[in-house]
């Protein structure tokens, strides 16, 4: 195996510290092309129905996809995969900067992970092998200071994808953070790490990735760079940084406001005049993943008499929005100390901000008490007490203990009569992407694999040079039906992009026949854009099968009635706007050809790609 690939997977057991080694086939990899593609399979074929995901028996993957740590414009990506432990469903967070390449550099296109450790440890991938390395030292750490003991120890080229406290303590929105500020943010795949006493996965090497033609992949990504400056897709505002998009994304209704009870500037105007150079007022540097020529991160420093002296990496837009709109918060510092905050501890800011947002609303509604929540005055805008109610979920401190188990828990202990309150898909808080703006992401949201995730589908736009006609943004019944058709072929090339190791913000700023180009450069199989739409409905019935494996029904699944237009908003650019997600539902399931009632693959689509015994395994019809 060559030419993208390093060709082998490591399988390691931290009960056993047995260490085994997975083969690559050149028939897996291109019907599943890497990532949480080739991911989805492995995991099907690998791990029993029925795992507990904090069990030890559960399997958690680390894998890159061909085109990670190549000359590819954007191709840093890596996935973490498994069964997520806050949804109980399929589940794969993607994450940039510099651990993805290390890993391909250090001998392995992937590390799934098994069993569970007696002691504290870490894995490290190194030169081509395996080694399980005691984590005495770094328990206990935050990410940033274990990321730097560890990068002392081994050297600066070292990468890091470590948990913090919230891991250790199983917080489910727990996330995994490497470069000090980049998170494979959803699912709570921190909790799973945390429960096998795995504190981090370390990569070191400089080993070079192979290619097909070398030569064809460095004139390709001069080729893209060029296309993507000529602004037909999306580079130049991914250039700004996504933070920029907060003040726009909150006038026009996009970025939920006051736990998606209100609308834009109307029920935020204490945030009105914010500008994109308010929100980067104290970056000091552009930071770019490996190899990016967007650089759509950024560092800050920020003196704050509040919340002290703070270097660090810059907000991205999902963590502004969640909590400054939907919690009515105008406080930028406060902000970027959540943000540091959430980094070092290691917690997915979404899920964070969108449980803060609830226990707001549930305490200015009446329906809790400051007793019920450690004394705090949990009122709209009071930054003092935002940041410290994440704090306690962060550290599973006092009402922090139930709301680190998700919103089940928190509605659990809360009372049921919070539900309406509670913003989520089977425990997944919705990202600040809001379904009265754009419709076809409320189907997105409930009825993909990974639920309540805003990238499946790049549903906002379609990537340049696609030739599918999508109708506009629009909330009447016909054009919402027609972008849930849509989403079929945005989805599978999605899927695609994704698990070739791609960013989304470069697949999104340059033709999509590069992806195709880049694809055939480094595994020499010709690759073309009907080719990849394919491989990508092959991973789209994956990743559905393993759920209905589990027994796991999305279609059935609650869905919050506010982010619905259930009742609409009466002001606010989205008021009157509704969502007809049924109707969306069945055209999704008719297009995917996949059950109307339980969401199981046909037996005539899965043999049509080829998958012919998940078929048989799922008695399909």
């Amino acid at each position: 195996m060559a030419n993208g690939y390093v060709g082998k997977i490591a399988l390691v057991d931290l009960s056993t510290e047995k260490i085994e080694t997975i083969p690559l086939e050149d028939s897996i990899c291109s019907d599943f092309i890497g990532g949480y593609g080739l991911g989805a399979k492995l995991l099907y074929d690998l791990q029993k129905p029925g795992t507990d995901a904090l069990s030890p028996e559960s399997i958690l993957g680390f894998m890159t996809g061909p085109l990670t740590g190549t000359p590819a414009v954007t191709g840093s990506r890596f996935a973490v995969l498994g069964k997520s432990p806050l949804t109980g469903t399929w589940s794969d967070s993607n994450c940039g900067g510099y651990f993805g390449p290390a890993l391909k550099m250090a001998g392995y296109d992937g590390i799934f992970v098994r069993g569970a450790a007696r002691a504290p440890v870490y894995i490290l991938a190194a030169d081509g092998k395996i080694d399980i390395v005691d984590a005495g030292e770094i328990w206990g750490k935050n990410t940033s200071d274990a990321e730097q003991i560890i990068k002392k120890q081994l050297g600066d080229k070292t990468q890091v994808a470590s948990i913090g406290i919230a891991g250790e303590k199983q917080v489910l929105i727990a996330n995994i953070i490497n470069d000090e500020g980049r998170a494979a943010g959803r699912s709570g795949f921190g909790a799973v790490m945390g429960s096998k006493k795995l504190k981090a996965v370390v990569a070191k090497g400089e080993r070079d990735v192979p290619l097909a033609d070398p030569h064809k992949m460095q004139e390709l990504r001069k080729e893209a760079i060029r296309d993507m400056k000529k602004d037909d897709g999306l580079f130049e505002a991914f250039q700004n940084g996504s933070g920029a998009y907060t003040p726009m994304g909150i006038a026009t209704g996009d970025a939920p406001t006051k736990n998606w009870s209100g609308s834009g500037w109307d029920d935020f105007p204490q945030g009105s005049d914010w500008t994109d150079k308010d929100v980067y007022k104290y970056r000091v540097k552009k930071y770019a993943c490996y190899r990016c020529p967007i650089a759509c991160g950024g560092l800050v420093k920020m003196e704050s008499k509040k919340y002290g002296v703070l270097e660090t990496h810059q907000p991205e837009y999902e963590t502004m929005a969640v909590f400054s709109s939907n919690c009515l918060n105008d406080n930028i510092e406060s902000l970027i100390k959540i943000d540091n905050l959430c980094n070092n501890y290691g917690v997915d800011t979404i899920s964070a901000g969108s449980l803060v947002a609830y226990v707001i609303q549930c305490f200015e509604e009446g329906l809790i008490t400051k007793e019920d929540i450690d004394g705090l005055e949990m009122t709209w805008g009071n930054h003092e007490a935002i940041v410290a109610m994440t704090e306690k979920i962060a550290t599973r401190e006092g009402i922090g203990d139930i709301l680190a188990g998700g919103f089940q828990s928190a509605i659990e202990h809360l009372g049921t009569r919070t539900e309406p309150y509670a913003m989520h898909v089977r425990g997944e808080a919705l990202p600040m992407h809001d379904p009265r703006f754009e419709p076809a992401l409320g189907l997105i949201y409930k009825i993909n694999a990974s639920p309540a995730k805003h990238l499946p589908a790049s549903q906002f736009f379609k990537p340049p040079g696609l030739d599918l006609d999508i109708p506009d943004f629009g909330t009447d019944i016909e054009k919402q039906v027609e972008r849930a058709r849509s989403i079929r072929v945005l989805e599978c090339l999605n899927n695609a992009m994704s698990s070739a190791g791609l960013c989304v913000r470069g697949y999104l700023s340059f033709d999509v026949r590069f992806l195709a180009a880049f694809l055939e450069a480094a595994t020499g199989k010709n690759w073309t854009v009907e080719g990849l739409v394919e491989a990508g409905e092959r991973i789209a019935n994956m990743r559905q099968a393993f759920n209905v494996r589990e027994g796991v029904n999305l279609i059935d699944e609650k869905f919050p009635r506010l982010a619905l237009g259930k009742p609409p908003l009466e002001r606010g650019p989205l008021a009157g706007s509704s969502v007809d997600i049924d109707s969306m539902l069945e055209a999704y399931l008719e297009e995917m050809d996949w059950d109307k009632e339980s969401g199981r693959p046909s037996r005539r689509k899965l043999n049509e790609l080829g998958l012919q015994n998940i078929a048989d395994d799922l008695g399909s019809q």
